[in-house]
């Protein structure tokens, strides 16, 4: 019997594994059902960190959980509700990037959450939000190869942010990344999400 969601390992640049990300998956088809954004974290969630023996420790290795986070989720403090301590705040790339969820994370940072922003495309609402950021993740499908080293050269040095470059699905865009300065990788080339049996246990 299998889980509701799916774990991806993300590795450093020793390819030892530092973190999972987990994606919601239909109980039937191995896929991202199409159900809203914040149900689907909140599912995550609620298997993490609640369900019985179902333990957080037991599902991530011990290591820190990437968990994405739609708009209405962040505004609602949804993640105020589980510890930070292994929790990652991934904040969706169809997030508007206005004020209430600047605040928001303002604050789940002042509470110690560790801030990633998935998908990141630079534009003029969002590059005020970099400070915020622990891991900016960089989708190696959706921009050009020039478009990341543009952003890399002109906001690296300008910030804190580790840089995690995700959809890496062969060897040329892992070493390319590498070599521009990426911290952490994801992808096909590195592993494959894995569906979790239930009940989860070691």
């Amino acid at each position: 019997m299998s889980s509701n969601f799916a774990r991806q390992a993300i590795f450093d640049i020793h390819k030892q594994v530092i973190a999972y990300e987990f994606l919601f998956r239909d109980g039937f088809r191995d896929s991202f059902p199409g159900i809203a954004s914040d149900v689907a974290t909140q599912s995550i969630l609620n298997d993490l960190f609640i369900e019985g023996n179902i333990t957080q420790e037991a599902v991530s290795d011990g290591l820190p959980c990437f968990v994405n986070f739609s708009y209405q989720s962040l505004i609602d403090g949804t993640a105020l509700q589980y510890p930070p301590e292994n929790l990652v705040v991934e904040v969706l790339e169809d997030c508007p990037a206005d004020s209430v969820l600047f605040e928001k994370l303002i604050d789940l940072r002042a509470k110690g959450y560790c801030i990633a922003f998935d998908d990141f495309i630079p534009s003029t609402d969002w590059i005020p939000f970099l400070g915020l950021a622990d891991i900016i993740k960089i989708d190696f499908r959706a921009q050009s190869l020039d478009s990341i080293t543009r952003f890399v050269q002109e906001y690296r040095e300008k910030f804190s942010f580790k840089l995690l470059a995700e959809k890496i699905e062969t060897k040329e865009e892992y070493h390319f990344a590498r070599e521009l300065g990426f911290d952490l990788f994801q992808g096909y080339q590195l592993s494959k999400p894995e569906r979790m049996p239930y009940p989860f246990v070691a």
